[in-house]
């Protein structure tokens, strides 16, 4: 394009007021671009064949009898599909609401009974299964849409026979949506309690992907971005979906876990979002591919695993060890943390640019971030939401009458407003020393130790702190490999006195820079690969956050060992 045609482009974008019309803009200007890649079927779309699918979808959906303002549940893992369906549903004002694909049944049935989804897309025949069973569970049984071949059955519709052949004009449908429309609801995967729906407009939405854009500082135009992360998750679906849509940015779909390393490698994204999980493992890589090449220079082996083009990397729903982080940074990686929440549309705080090490960076343009009384962070913004679907008392918990949503986080403020979270308020731990202990910063060194992958601290009531640390599978599999023991099971390595006493010596290295209450009195070592330390599990949210109260209840009595 010409500086002209994308001047020309971004006002028409900038104009929009839905999200419905920034798509019909970037599809008009964009025409021929690759708008996506599918990794596993090597299928590409450009904007105009995405538009055009899209609007067919969109009437297929409407003679199908899905209205403005149903609900609709997408169970699709990162796939062209997705988009489609997505952006479909938009078109004609219907609400997708996408889920995790591994939750259990019982947590699908009450989604189905709380929200009453009109139609369910799955995405195969395990998918499928999952949503009949829901059904029968909950007693709901919604309309049935399939992506892929699976057996026929009187409940069931395939997406491609949906497709109108000659679907309305783009510039019609786009013209529906209305900005206080809600765009998409996600369900909060839940520390406690049931999950939450969070239902976002196109204002909100608009405002976060607008918002992140600037604060970026680059165009993504024609850029390259790598879709991975469900998109139940709000960062992924703000970066890859939401931003991708407004920039016209080219995106790639992985849609199995297991593949990122390939499809990373071979797409060379220039943005990239990830939890701290997945950059720990992409700087494990590093550290053996420099092992085994010292001599070769470090940009080399970025490349090597398709890091040498990156321009925006963020790193989101937990914190990041700090040492993690230093290391991408000194190899040119300007990875930043970001806070925010699904309620928040994901913007919260972010600075790539003038980084302080150790927070979540400053407020986004048009995001008022403060500390209340009590030390909780509150954010306010066009992107909050107006509150959760179907329950007014737990609205009135989190939102205002000023407008501010209680983040339930404990955080400060430095003097330029870079923001620090210290944990959760109701995680605080009282030992009967009478002190308020945070269990998240030191729950942050923790991690920092290389063989663990997860730490609780424990102590509430009791005479001092200890903590349950998970060990890495991986971490540990080649600590024992080094040392003539790869043959030891994991439940093995975990009572292994040299693999404790490693631990240990770190421990007291932490411990010294702790005031007394805070320090480390005990530990228990845990098998990761044997507990059930996944996400989306009873322990661990689908986001990566620590379930804490079923984690203490599980544990119960080897917490109690440690105080024997």
């Amino acid at each position: 394009m010409s500086p002209i045609d994308v001047s020309q482009r971004e006002h028409a974008v900038q104009d929009a007021s839905t999200l419905a019309e920034v798509f019909h803009r970037t599809v008009e200007t964009g025409a021929q671009d690759v708008a996506l890649k599918c990794a596993a079927s090597g299928r590409t779309v450009t904007w105009a064949e995405y538009g055009h699918e899209a609007a067919a979808l969109a009437d297929g959906f409407t003679s199908m009898g899905i209205r403005a303002g149903d609900h609709v549940v997408l169970m699709l893992s990162n796939r062209a599909e997705f988009y489609l369906v997505d952006t479909a549903l938009m078109l004609i004002r219907g609400i997708p609401v996408s889920v995790y694909n591994s939750p259990s049944i019982e947590r699908l049935s009450y989604i189905w009974r709380h929200c009453s989804p009109v139609a369910v897309i799955v995405e195969d025949d395990l998918q499928l299964g999952r949503a009949r069973a829901a059904g029968a569970e909950s007693g709901h049984y919604p309309r049935l849409v399939a992506v892929e071949e699976v057996p026929p059955g009187d409940d069931l519709v395939m997406l491609a026979d949906l497709a109108a052949s000659s679907p309305t004009d783009l510039a019609e449908l786009a013209g529906h949506a209305r900005p206080d429309d809600t765009a998409t609801m996600l369900y909060t995967s839940g520390t406690t309690g049931d999950p939450k729906g969070v239902p976002l407009t196109h204002r909100n939405l608009l405002f976060a992907a607008r918002t992140l854009s600037k604060r970026m500082g680059i165009s993504l135009r024609g850029r390259r971005q790598l879709s991975y992360l469900p998109m139940a998750h709000i960062g992924e679906r703000l970066a890859t979906h939401y931003v991708h849509m407004l920039e016209g940015s080219e995106v790639t779909c992985c849609a199995r876990l297991e593949s990122f390393p390939d499809v990373l490698t071979e797409t060379e994204p220039h943005m990239l979002f990830g939890a701290p999980r997945m950059w720990e493992k992409l700087y494990t890589r590093v550290q053996d591919l420099v092992a085994t090449g010292p001599d070769e220079a470090l940009h080399r082996h970025l490349e090597t695993i398709g890091l040498g083009h990156i321009s925006v990397a963020i790193v989101g729903s937990a914190p990041l060890p700090r040492h993690i982080q230093e290391f991408w940074r000194s190899a040119g990686i300007p990875l930043a943390d970001c806070y925010g929440q699904s309620e928040t549309c994901g913007v919260g705080t972010w600075d790539p640019h003038d980084l302080v090490l150790g927070t979540c960076g400053k407020p986004f343009d048009g995001v008022d971030v403060a500390i209340s009384d009590l030390g909780e962070i509150l954010i306010r913004s066009e992107a909050v939401f107006a509150g959760y679907y179907r329950d007014p008392a737990r609205t009135r918990m989190v939102l205002d009458s000023d407008g501010w949503f209680h983040t339930s986080d404990l955080g400060s403020l430095d003097p330029h407003d870079n923001l620090t979270v210290r944990g959760r308020v109701d995680d605080l731990l009282v030992p009967t020393s009478g002190h308020n202990v945070s269990p998240a910063p030191i729950e942050a060194r923790l991690l920092q130790i290389p063989l663990v992958s997860h730490a609780v601290l424990c102590g509430s009531g009791k005479p001092f702190i200890t903590a349950l640390l998970v060990l890495d599978s991986e971490a540990v599999a080649k600590w024992a490999a080094d040392r003539g023991l790869a043959e030891l099971s994991p439940a093995t390595l975990a009572t292994d006195p040299a693999l404790r006493s490693a631990i240990s010596c770190r421990i007291d290295d932490f411990n010294t820079g702790l005031p007394g209450a805070e320090r480390i009195r005990s530990f228990a070592l845990l098998s990761g690969e044997e507990n059930g330390w996944v996400p989306d599990t009873p322990l661990i949210t689908a986001t990566g956050k620590v379930r804490r109260a079923q984690v203490l209840q599980r544990y119960a009595e080897i917490i109690e060992s440690m105080y024997s």
